[in-house]
């Protein structure tokens, strides 16, 4: 694999990792909905199933990051590699300061705790709120 195509390749891991946010928004959208619209009046059965399976997707979609960042780190490891065989063009030299800069590992980092602090929300407000939502749903008290 030549310099050109692993640079190819790292563009279309970042469409790939855009796709995955795209759908980590609107799972969580979607639940958010679901428990305005339908969890808060529901017993707590179908609020367990729809947090067990919120779950499942939730780490269905980390496993896939998972995966895809650990393509990503080969595609650094062989541009360090080219790197040291032949050289590299400044768009590959770009491409591997971007990772020795710790700019990856800052965003991997801030996605996971971007995805806790929302998972325990939404545990809170599936399991928790429900009086609360019911109060402000139904006007003043």
């Amino acid at each position: 694999m030549n310099e050109a195509d692993v640079i190819e390749q790292m563009v279309e891991y970042q469409n790939i990792l855009l796709l995955g946010v795209q759908v980590f928004f609107t799972v969580i959208s979607a639940y958010v909905v679901a428990i305005w619209v339908f969890l808060r009046h529901a017993g707590a059965g179908l609020r367990i199933f729809s947090f067990f399976f919120l779950s499942l997707v939730l780490a269905f979609l980390g496993r896939i990051a998972l995966g895809s960042a650990q393509v990503h780190d080969g595609f650094i490891a062989t541009l360090a590699e080219i790197d040291r065989t032949t050289g590299l063009s400044p768009t590959g030299l770009a491409a591997l300061n971007n990772s020795e800069t710790g700019l990856d590992a800052l965003i991997q980092q801030s996605l996971s705790g971007g995805l806790a602090i929302v998972y325990i929300a939404l545990f809170f407000l599936t399991f928790f709120a429900r009086s609360t939502l019911r109060s402000r749903a139904n006007g003043p008290a």
